[in-house]
């Protein structure tokens, strides 16, 4: 009894809006974001080095629960909330900047009184600055081109996916493929987080190539980007039920050259992160090629404060040495 008394506790912990952060004010409001350096460096192991840590702050009513990251191009980043916002980041300086009045809802209306805000993961065109957009609860697909028109599309494929587990990660790979995961496991077992792969814009594309990742350990997919190479890396989460709940993250590399219809795709585990600031909930993950060498760069984790008290939008970055 008091194992469910305890889930029951911390599921409302992390349910957004909780312990407690009231909205103020209006959508229309114009939000300012202060970006403060955090020292915190502990929990780090594994092939990449730690070079930078910040967090994000804002009294806008709707600021925080980033959810989603996408590089824009090599100078800066797109963040995404799980309550349809996006934020654009600068990159050009010694520290990251928000680009002022950049924070916009992007949330689908679908009734007088209905809205699919669950934004949980992006993948964009450099070539093109199209932004793709997949929310869970409703499953679906929404493309954002460079003319404000919108496009949105529930594959079928992933129409058996859980409301609160769907498509987690999505990138776009340097071929024009899209590659989609499912946060949650269908059937209980480490090989069954189900994966898909487009042979182009999922909002267009034929019926696309099924199979499954092999996450391990209880982690699940909440993030994807490509590196220079063609490999992906791939964001692992997992919880641990406590009050407040702790969050352990792990980085997967897998190269996509290796999925196969109806097999499993595994990967390596090339960096964990525990304890200290990765306690918080890390949702994002993004690439940026360093300027006058792509096949260098770094590698940004954005993380979800759920909307609580106990946790952070925090922003970090590694170096990527090729």
């Amino acid at each position: 009894m008091f194992r469910w008394l305890l889930l029951a506790l911390v599921i409302v912990g992390l349910a957004p809006g909780t312990f407690v952060r009231t909205r103020t004010g209006l959508r229309s409001d114009v939000a300012v974001v202060t970006v403060t350096p955090v020292s915190e460096r502990g929990g780090v192991t594994g092939a990449l080095t730690l070079t930078g840590a910040w967090e994000l702050r804002s009294t806008h009513g709707w600021f925080g629960g980033f959810s989603a990251l996408v590089g824009d191009g090599a100078k800066g980043l797109i963040a995404g909330s799980d309550r349809g916002w996006l934020l654009d980041l600068d990159l050009t300086g010694a520290a990251p900047r928000p680009v002022p009045a950049s924070f916009r809802f992007v949330g689908i209306r679908t009734s007088a009184r209905k809205e699919v805000v669950d934004l949980e993961s992006l993948a964009r065109d450099s070539a093109t600055g199209t932004l793709w957009a997949a929310f869970e609860n409703a499953n679906l697909v929404m493309r954002a081109d460079p003319d404000g028109s919108r496009t949105i599309r529930r594959p079928p494929e992933m129409a058996g996916w859980s409301r609160n587990s769907g498509p987690e990660a999505m990138v776009r790979l340097n071929d024009g493929r899209f590659l989609i995961l499912a946060e949650g496991s269908q059937g209980g077992g480490p090989e069954d987080r189900p994966g898909l792969l487009f042979a182009g814009d999922p909002v267009a594309s034929a019926a696309p190539l099924a199979f499954r990742l092999v996450s391990g350990a209880d982690y699940d997919p909440v993030d994807a980007t490509q590196l220079p190479d063609g490999r992906v890396l791939i964001l692992l989460r997992r919880v641990e039920y406590a009050i407040p709940a702790r969050f352990d993250t792990a980085i997967m590399v897998a190269d996509p050259a290796a999925i196969r219809a109806g097999e499993a795709w595994q990967g390596e585990i090339i960096q964990r992160l525990s304890g200290a600031m990765f306690g918080d909930n890390f949702e994002g993950i993004a690439f940026v090629p360093a300027p006058g060498d792509p096949a260098r760069g770094a590698v940004w984790l954005i993380a979800d404060d759920n909307f609580s008290v106990f946790q952070r939008s925090l922003l970090v970055t590694f170096d990527w040495e090729g």
